[in-house]
């Protein structure tokens, strides 16, 4: 692990696996979040972790956040498929 002491902010680094198991982000991340965590940074949730977005944020936010992303950006060419899960 490493992270920003100041903030609290801890990144889990686990390497030896295959990078196609999500079994152990899975296991970190529901963890995390069954604790009141975040998975996600003052940047965002970030492309890999997007799958993982609805154990931080409800159904009902992230609706919301497809409702500013196609208000501001109709055509869908500003970052497409980065912030919100398929």
């Amino acid at each position: 692990m490493f992270g920003h002491a100041a903030d609290g902010n801890l990144h889990v680094n686990v390497t030896g696996v295959d990078p196609t198991d999500e079994r152990i982000d899975a296991a970190v991340l529901g963890l995390v979040a069954e604790r009141g965590g975040s998975i996600s940074a003052e940047h965002g949730i970030g492309t890999v972790k997007k799958q993982w977005l609805h154990l931080n944020r409800s159904a009902a936010e992230i609706a919301a956040m497809r409702s500013i992303k196609r208000a501001l950006d109709p055509a869908g060419i500003l970052n497409p498929n980065v912030l919100l899960p398929s």
